[in-house]
């Protein structure tokens, strides 16, 4: 909430000390590297976050220009990692309380990080011009630990269907409804499945398989108090209706790779007609594909078509030397302009309300239906401090098992067991 077989092993081991690394770092105290430098009068501040595109790498540039330009005296050194490795380099990092100044933080996974994060007081916020009655109530809890903020948000977004407007045109398939079904979705996959292309194409991590169980079973892998539940009837149910549609070649078989973004890849490519992601992700597919996108929600099935909805923001890690300045270059990032720039950009649906409209211009204004039905059926994506591992363990058995190398219920029972600590 982005492993070849010979090395699942180490993988897992790295996985499974995750939690224990950050623990660490909250008990040693602020030695190593504060991620942060001053010279000249200018503080120089190191601004961890993941990137899976040129383009997402850009606009990072640019906000980062724009804290210079409103804060001469700062300056901002952004390290940038894909989002899998992102929390296996942070995790790392913080063993050795090396963690830059201001860190990226997603809504899930803010419970495996809390104990790096240095809770934002509310005079600190009102200070630096940050007032949390401007953004979204929803992303805001979520970045929040024990009813204290530890980041700041600027997106969130239901998971929505992007589809290939023009191979739906040359099938002869109407586009996809606010209503469109389950079924009418595997039909329409089903059909899309030819002259070398596929209809569907998906990766599997713990949020896609979600999407899907949410909608069919009315139920989350992880359940609201953190526990996972994935291998229950429903869910086996859900991953065995995937297994099939890959079997039948509706979902095209997947290369060992911990490349969360292979399947939208694809789709951008133009290889499948149908994919799985979150809005934040649009803006690339405008900009890349060479074909109409269009956007449609995840369809209605027997859970009643909900979608699960996160985002992320930006907090100020509990080694940094220079807090108050870290704080003022995330008021910036997730200021009015900032959040502007972002939505018309299409990079992120804005947290901040009063600019949630900025996404719907030029070619995303198409999408305003689809995901105001999504938003408005959501429900926040349910986590728990283990994620990191639930998901490097779903994903190392999850490409096999999706490939038909292994039984659902066997690599579901797998995941519980060896994830889910029972």
């Amino acid at each position: 909430m982005r492993n070849a077989r010979a090395r699942m092993k180490v993988a897992a081991a790295v996985a499974s000390t995750t939690v224990l690394a950050l623990g660490l770092t909250a008990c040693g105290g602020s030695g190593g590297s504060s991620g942060s430098s001053s010279s000249g009068g200018v503080t120089t501040m190191t601004w961890q976050m993941w990137s899976g595109s040129e383009i997402e790498t850009e606009t990072l540039n640019h906000l980062s220009e724009m804290v210079t330009q409103a804060n001469p005296d700062i300056k901002l050194t952004i390290q940038t990692s894909t989002f899998p490795d992102y929390w296996t380099k942070l995790a790392a990092q913080a063993s050795g309380g090396d963690v830059g100044c201001i860190l990226g933080v997603q809504g899930p996974r803010a419970p495996s990080i809390t104990s790096l994060m240095l809770p934002l007081e509310q005079s600190k916020l009102e200070a630096a011009g940050i007032k949390m009655s401007e953004f979204n109530p929803a992303i805001s809890q979520a970045l929040q630990s024990d009813g204290q903020q530890i980041a700041i948000p600027y997106d969130f977004g239901p998971l929505v269907v992007f589809y290939n407007k023009d191979l739906f045109a040359k099938a002869g398939l109407k586009e996809p409804s606010t209503t469109w079904t389950v079924d009418e979705f595997e039909a329409d996959a089903r059909k899309l499945t030819t002259g070398g292309k596929n209809g569907y194409g998906m990766f599997p991590t713990v949020d896609q398989f979600a999407a899907w169980t949410l909608t069919r079973t009315g139920q989350q892998p992880i359940d609201a108090s953190g526990k996972l539940q994935i291998d229950t009837p429903g869910m086996v149910d859900t991953f065995s209706w995937l297994q099939g549609l890959q079997k039948d070649g509706v979902i095209p078989q997947l290369p060992a790779t911990t490349d969360t973004n292979a399947a939208l890849n694809e789709y951008i490519a133009g290889n499948t007609a149908m994919v799985v992601d979150g809005p934040w992700q649009y803006g690339n597919i405008v900009k890349t594909a060479k074909f109409k996108p269009g956007v449609a929600v995840i369809p209605v099935g027997a859970g009643g078509g909900t979608s699960h909805i996160a985002g992320s923001g930006y907090g100020v890690s509990k080694s940094c030397k220079t807090p108050d300045a870290a704080l003022k270059a995330i008021a910036t990032i997730t200021g009015p302009e900032a959040e502007k720039y972002l939505g018309e950009a299409g990079r992120a649906y804005p947290a901040r309300t009063a600019q949630s409209d900025a996404w719907y211009v030029g070619d995303l204004k198409e999408a305003k239906p689809a995901l105001d039905a999504a938003i408005a059926k959501s429900e926040p994506f349910h986590s728990s401090p283990t994620l990191t591992q639930i998901q490097t363990v779903f994903q190392q058995y999850g490409i096999p098992a999706l490939n038909g190398q292994q039984p659902a219920a066997d690599f579901l029972k797998q995941v519980q067991q060896q994830a889910g600590g029972q």
